[in-house]
């Protein structure tokens, strides 16, 4: 019984017997008590559009407010384009700005894509052939009353939100990292523990990236979900190098060993919190813990500290630094925060942390919307491209619809909509699944509708058990069979209308190849490679800039610069960019050319590598004095970041044979890792720091090189391999 395992999901199961038990009621409603055709059209729609395509996540507030949006919204879409159906050309640009708009939204969050892609089934349904003005009133009535009703339900009978699962992984790895720091301070740093933390890793990172968008709510606590993941990755990886250079840690000073302890301990309070308890982390002890750790180093007249105990210090306050903001994020998505500390940690997740940087009211909206718009802006945003694709597909469509005059023009842009993708392989794979489906469909109604007979009772039976079967499809059932049972719906639904027979699912039909077969074009035409080449541009940037980056932090930590780091923005939105077309990517049907172990080391690896440099531009006041003695980790700095730099060309466009596999810089004497010599005990710090965090990013560096060359080998097949 796996594959009934498989197969069965409590909550497609409760959107299946919602959708069929209200879709045939409404429909039933508006045709019989209301007696109007357009109403009952509209109201099938919109049944469809708020309990099958609306998929919104976060509290019942969160949901509430988004089905008042999509009312809204539909509403609005259906007035245009019942307006603008008479006419070629504003069909055409109206249907492009609709579309571009509606693909764009999905950089704000999940509900906004969402709910952008259900409220343009009404537009469609109204754009696809001429009506008269007077039929406006009864289309947005029917579409208002389906989404009403639905929305309501969707509220009080929402299952339990998706990112539930995230966090529930995100908390299992927090208690691992805890039991790790516990364990490598206890002499028993056990492989079994190690195994299981990178196990609740691949577990967590999984998740994240495994739905098209971030799986959280609304966007500041999207954002938040999305900064503890990543600084719980990086904590990760400080705890096990952490372990690894400092061995036993009994015999270093307390003191030393209290930011590790104090870690360990808001670890499991962080993980409480995501569990839904009530526990407030204890950041301050945390925080006192680091300050004691600093000030034992830094006291007057105190000698030099032991190597070791330096080695131990600088785990301890990177660790706590990285736990401090993990839990902070963890209380933002958690809705347990603040305003000041959301404040601060918007301007932190946008590289805006000094009191230089916008106020807090302008930095909140642009971070909220505005920000998030502007910087996915560029033609390497898979936000961006989609929407043009999308806007060149379905205005496409609406031209061939106008002038053709096909018979239900609706479905040519309907199966244009429903399988279009990132990639013209995709979009074509897709494409042949529709054409299945709905040959399928065709068959299972050709066989059906003599069976129903004049009954109207068995007609509306055969549309609850329809919709039931699409409903429970999305992620359970494979997409041939949703679209034949969806075919199956548009059979029953148009012979309760008006009876014309199962011929009419022979114009479906051709309408859908119709469709099919102009998204496959403007996949051909626009980004046919898809998400793949963001992917690839991305991971080069994120090299790249993440480099430069580096330097920059070093020069400022040391003193050398007297102007903070100015790329952390751009770093910051190469990174956002990257995680959207990896999502993208991955959401792709069909089998992954890139070795997805390999891909993800390398996304992990310019994580570690933006975490650093923002740890170093946080490492010292904007009044630290120059230090005298800092040119050799100056060099060995540029050297990381030349390395970073060949990296990032190598996977960026191809040119040329293929490159020669990569070499990483030799690790750094004790000179060099700043250890010793002149300056004050604040510079000798410095120095000391600076060294550990270079050598923390000189641990990983080899395993970047197998990846990365068999990322540049791939890049240079053509996109129809």
């Amino acid at each position: 019984m796996s594959w009934w395992r498989t197969l069965w999901s409590p909550a497609a199961a409760i959107r299946a017997v919602r959708a069929a038990v209200l879709v045939p009621a409404l429909f039933a409603f508006a045709l019989l008590v209301i007696k109007s055709p357009q109403v009952a059209t509209f109201t099938a729609f919109g049944g469809f559009a708020s309990l099958v395509l609306a998929s919104f996540g976060g509290t019942r507030r969160d949901r509430a407010v988004a089905h008042t949006m999509l009312t809204s919204v539909g509403a609005v879409l259906i007035v245009i384009g019942t307006l603008v159906s008479h006419s070629v050309v504003a069909a055409a640009i109206a249907t492009a700005v609709v579309a571009f708009t509606s693909y764009y939204a999905a950089v704000i969050g999940p509900n906004d894509a969402s709910g952008a892609a259900a409220a343009m089934l009404p537009y469609m349904l109204a754009a696809s052939a001429a009506a008269p003005v007077g039929v406006i009133g009864d289309r947005v009535a029917g579409w208002v009353l389906a989404t009403g009703v639905g929305g309501l339900a969707v509220v009080l009978m929402a299952p339990r939100s998706a990112g539930a699962e995230l966090r529930r992984a995100t908390a299992t790895l927090a208690v691992g990292l805890a039991d790790l720091l516990e364990a490598g301070a206890r002499r028993a740093a056990l492989p079994e523990l190690r195994a299981a933390v990178v196990d609740a890793t691949h577990r967590m990172m999984a998740l994240f990236v495994s739905a098209p968008y971030r799986p959280s709510g609304l966007v500041i606590a999207d954002q938040a979900m999305a900064g503890a993941v990543n600084q719980l990755e990086w904590c990760k990886g400080l705890v096990g190098d952490g372990i690894d250079r400092c061995g036993d840690l009994r015999d270093a000073p307390l003191t030393q060993r209290a930011p590790l302890e104090a870690s360990a301990k808001v670890l499991r309070e962080a993980a409480a919190v995501l569990r839904g308890e009530q526990v407030d982390p204890d950041l301050k002890a945390l925080e006192q813990a680091r300050v004691d750790s600093v000030a034992r180093l830094t006291g007057e007249g105190r000698p030099d500290a032991d190597p070791m105990e330096l080695v131990v210090a600088f785990y301890g306050q990177t660790t706590a630094n990285c736990v401090r903001a993990f839990a902070t994020d963890v209380l933002i998505a958690t809705r347990g925060a603040d305003p000041l500390t959301v404040g601060d940690s918007v301007r932190r997740w946008y590289g805006m942390a000094r009191p230089d940087r916008p106020p807090l009211r302008r930095l909140v909206t642009l971070a909220g919307v505005a920000g998030i718009v502007l910087r996915n802006a560029s033609l390497r945003s898979v936000w961006l491209v989609n929407a043009l694709r999308g806007a060149l597909a379905l205005s496409a469509a609406v031209v061939i619809v106008q002038l053709s005059g096909v018979r239900s023009g609706f479905w040519v842009l309907l199966g244009a909509l429903s399988v279009l993708r990132t990639s013209a392989a995709s979009t074509g794979t897709q494409a042949v699944k529709a054409i299945v489906g709905t040959a399928a469909g065709v068959a299972v109604g050709a066989a059906l509708l003599p069976l129903l007979g004049p009954s109207p009772w068995a007609s509306w039976g055969a549309l609850a058990v329809a919709v039931f079967v699409v409903a429970y499809g999305p992620g359970k059932l494979p997409d041939i069979a949703s679209q034949a049972a969806f075919t199956v719906v548009i059979l029953v639904l148009y012979n309760i209308l008006a009876p014309t027979g199962w011929t009419l699912g022979l114009v479906r039909l051709q309408d859908v190849a119709i469709g099919c077969l102009v998204s496959l074009v403007a996949g051909l035409l626009v980004w046919p490679r898809g998400a793949g080449d963001l992917v690839r541009d991305g991971v080069g940037e994120m090299f790249r800039e993440g480099g430069a980056h580096l330097t920059e932090a070093v020069a400022w930590a040391l003193g050398r610069r007297s102007h903070p780091p100015e790329l952390e923005v751009r770093a910051a939105a190469t990174a956002f960019r990257l995680e959207d077309a990896l999502r993208g990517y991955l959401a792709e049907p069909g089998s992954k050319r890139m070795d997805r172990q390999g891909l993800w080391r390398l996304v992990i690896s310019g994580v570690r590598l933006r975490q650093t440099a923002n740890a170093l531009d946080d490492l010292t006041p904007r009044d630290a004095s120059p230090d005298p003695r800092c040119d050799a980790l100056l060099r060995h700095a540029d050297a990381l970041a030349a390395f970073y730099a060949n990296l990032a060309e190598q996977v960026g466009e191809p040119s040329g044979p293929m490159p020669p596999p990569l070499v990483p810089p030799s690790p750094p004497d004790d000179e060099v890792a700043g250890v010793g010599g002149d300056g004050t005990p604040a510079h000798r710090l410095r120095r000391r720091w600076v060294g550990e965090h270079l050598r923390h990013l000189e641990l990983h560096l080899a395993d970047l090189v197998a990846p990365a060359h068999a990322l540049a080998d791939q890049r240079r097949r053509p996109w129809w391999r």
